[in-house]
């Protein structure tokens, strides 16, 4: 039967807003921290906190999306983020800690509802939308630092405009909505948080998960420290304050799609697995050589985005082939419990080892958590070929929760 297409733009439309919105304003903690001289290792230690509880509680979320909360989690999600606005009005780290879970709570809201909604669109093009989606949030990203900062320079520190844009989505979506999917919502009310033990006994499930926790947290790693990298190295300001930030996460975001139909076409795990092993080559290369031009450093940015950038959607849209029942419960695995503890060990434990090195310690932070590599690429080795074994048909079957 051919898909109905009826609202499926309008909704894509402003879902990939929403995403952009959201994951604008998670991009702009690195760059205040850099902006407000904080300390490295107190600043990795609050991502790490947030993260872990923000981003964790998509356990919950995603459940909930799963039961008929959707709409009000994506809405609630996009305005909790703005929280980011109010960043520049303090350095009292408790204060700092507070704005910035709830930013990570917002993104823990929204990231699996949103997802889940969108994975069921259109089914036969589940991977391709996905990652059209995911380059709204990784634009949103890329170009967060550059904004916010010129921002904040022009406007004296008054950032807390930027919630306006906010404010008109938030209207567009109470106003217009979304299109309703297959995939009913459950009578049941109670959540069942022990679906996600039954998900980590799955070996296929469970190696996406590592992928992702490996990936994410070199990711995660080198978007926390490329300001304070890019000082160090004595850049101009432009690169150091969002330039350099720009061309990485744009690598990342311009690659999405493709990845995506490759994803479909051929096989999801031949991506990962190439994106992983030529990511890290060109990681490696940045890190390594210190003193490059400024086309060189960009060009390098720009392919290490391209390649481990674009992992995040190909990975979500997988799990969600493996069992497509349960599109926000997989998300929530693969995104908010993956990225709870990618984002600690990244930007956390990337702040507490520069406090280990004396000079360019940013960069020797980044090169041995570049370690993540080499299991994500053993990891992702073990996973077959393609999303539709029998085994995994009748796993989800046999394990509907």
């Amino acid at each position: 039967m051919k898909p109905s297409y009826k609202g499926l733009f309008g909704t894509l439309i402003l879902l990939w807003i929403g995403h952009f919105f959201v994951d604008f304003m998670i991009g702009i903690w690195p760059v205040y921290k850099t902006l407000a001289h904080l300390d490295l290792a107190k600043a990795g230690l609050i991502s790490a906190a947030c993260a872990f509880i923000g981003e964790g509680l998509q356990v919950v979320f995603g459940t909930l999306s799963d039961k008929g909360w959707r709409k009000g989690l994506i809405i609630s999600g996009v305005l909790a983020t703005a929280a980011s606005t109010l960043l520049a009005y303090t350095q009292d780290y408790m204060v700092l800690f507070c704005l910035f879970l709830t930013v990570c709570i917002g993104s823990g809201a929204f990231h699996p509802s949103a997802v889940g909604l969108v994975g069921n669109l259109v089914k036969e093009r589940r991977g391709f939308l996905i990652t059209i989606f995911a380059s709204g949030g990784s634009l949103g990203l890329a170009c967060s630092q550059l904004i916010y900062t010129h921002t904040h320079f022009v406007l004296g520190g008054e950032t807390v405009w930027l919630i306006l844009p906010f404010i008109a989505l938030v209207a567009c979506m109470v106003l217009i909505g979304f299109k309703k999917i297959a995939v009913e919502p459950s009578h049941s009310k109670k959540i069942d948080l022990t679906q996600y033990v039954k998900l980590f006994k799955n070996r296929d499930l469970r190696n996406l998960y590592f992928a992702q926790v490996c990936n994410q947290s070199v990711f995660w790693a080198l978007v926390f420290l490329l300001p304070d990298v890019l000082i160090c190295r004595e850049y101009q300001p432009w690169i150091c304050f969002g330039g350099g930030h720009l061309f990485l996460i744009l690598g990342g975001a311009l690659m999405m799609i493709p990845a995506g139909y490759l994803a479909d076409k051929f096989s999801p795990r031949k991506v990962m697995l190439y994106g992983t092993i030529f990511g890290m080559l060109f990681f490696y290369s940045l890190i390594m050589f210190p003193i490059l031009p400024n086309y060189v450093l960009m060009t390098l940015l720009f392919f290490v985005g391209a390649t481990i950038g674009m992992l995040n959607p190909v990975l979500v849209s997988f799990g969600i082939k493996l069992l497509p029942s349960q599109p926000g419960t997989v998300s929530a695995f693969l995104l908010g419990l993956a990225w709870c503890v990618s984002e600690g060990l990244g930007q956390g434990g990337g702040g507490l080892l520069t406090k280990l090195f004396t000079e360019d310690a940013p960069a020797k932070a980044l090169m041995v958590l570049g370690l993540f590599f080499f299991i994500g690429i053993f990891v992702t080795y073990r996973l077959p070929e393609t999303g539709e074994k029998q085994k995994t048909v009748d796993y989800a079957r046999s394990n509907s929760v």
